[in-house]
C-alpha cells in the first residue's frame, strides 16, 4: 500500500506538469495566431494607405465647384517643372493651374484672396505636386521655380476701382517683384495683360493684329487709369 501511494504521489505532479505544458503551448499558439492576425491587418492597412496615396497623387478630388476628376501623369525629374502662378485662385488662374497639373508639373499658387477663392483650387489641396501660399505680390517672396505666370490683379471694374492705389501697386510693384524673382532664379515669366489696354475697341474680341487707335484709349483712359497701366491680368 505504501508503495502504491508513493507511485500515485509521483504520478500526480507529473500529470500537473503535463497539463501546465499543454496550457502554455495552447496559450502560446493563441498568442502567435493573434500576433499573425494583427500583423496581417497592419499589412493590409499599410497596403490600403499606399494605394490611397498613389491614387491621390494621380488625380484631383471631386468637389462641389469641380465635380469631375482630372488625371495627373507622373513625369520624370528632368521633365517636371516647378511653376509659380500668381493669382492662381482666380477664375483664369485656377483653369491655368488645372492645365499645368494635368501636364504633371509642380504648381505653386500665390494669392491674397482679394478676388480669388480657395474653392477654385481646393480639388488639388491633397496633391503632392500642389502648393497654395497666401501672399501679396506687392511684397517680395523667395522661391525656387522654373516658370512664372503672373496673373495677380483685380480683374473686374468694381474690384479694381474699390482700391485704385492698391490696384496700381499690384500692377507695378507686384510685376517688379515677379521680374526680380525671375531674374534671380533665371526663370521664364509670362505677364498676362488686360484687354482694357485696347481702350474702347471696335472689334470684339481683339486679335493681336488689332491696332489701338489713340482716340479709343484716351476716351477710356480717365475711367480706368488705375487699371490700364501694366495691369497683369485678364
Amino acid at each position: 500500500m505504501a508503495d502504491s501511494n508513493d507511485d500515485d504521489s509521483t504520478i500526480e505532479p507529473d500529470a500537473k506538469r503535463v497539463k501546465t505544458r499543454v496550457k502554455r503551448t495552447s496559450a502560446s499558439g493563441v498568442g502567435t495566431l493573434v500576433a499573425d492576425n494583427l500583423s496581417s491587418e497592419a499589412e493590409q492597412r499599410m497596403q490600403r494607405f499606399i494605394e490611397d496615396r498613389q491614387l491621390l497623387a494621380a488625380q484631383s478630388i471631386p468637389t462641389a465647384s469641380t465635380p469631375y476628376v482630372m488625371k495627373t501623369p507622373a513625369l520624370s525629374d528632368a521633365e517636371r517643372m516647378k511653376i509659380l502662378v500668381t493669382g492662381g485662385a482666380g477664375f483664369v488662374g485656377s483653369h491655368l493651374v488645372d492645365k499645368l497639373m494635368m501636364q504633371g508639373h509642380e504648381v505653386i499658387v500665390l494669392d491674397n484672396f482679394f478676388t480669388g477663392n480657395k474653392k477654385n483650387v481646393e480639388h488639388w489641396h491633397h496633391h503632392p505636386n500642389f502648393s497654395l501660399v497666401r501672399h501679396d505680390v506687392t511684397q517680395p517672396i523667395l522661391l525656387e521655380v522654373d516658370q512664372i505666370y503672373h496673373l495677380a490683379c483685380p480683374a473686374s471694374p468694381p474690384h479694381y476701382q474699390y482700391n485704385p492705389v492698391k490696384t496700381i501697386k499690384t500692377s507695378t510693384m507686384g510685376t517688379i517683384n515677379m521680374l526680380g524673382l525671375a531674374k534671380r532664379v533665371k526663370a521664364r515669366m509670362l505677364l498676362a495683360s488686360t484687354s482694357e489696354i485696347y481702350g474702347d475697341p471696335t472689334v470684339h474680341p481683339q486679335p493681336e493684329s488689332y491696332w489701338v487707335r489713340t482716340t479709343e484709349c484716351l476716351s477710356f483712359f480717365a475711367f480706368i487709369l488705375c487699371y490700364v497701366i501694366l495691369s497683369p491680368c485678364y
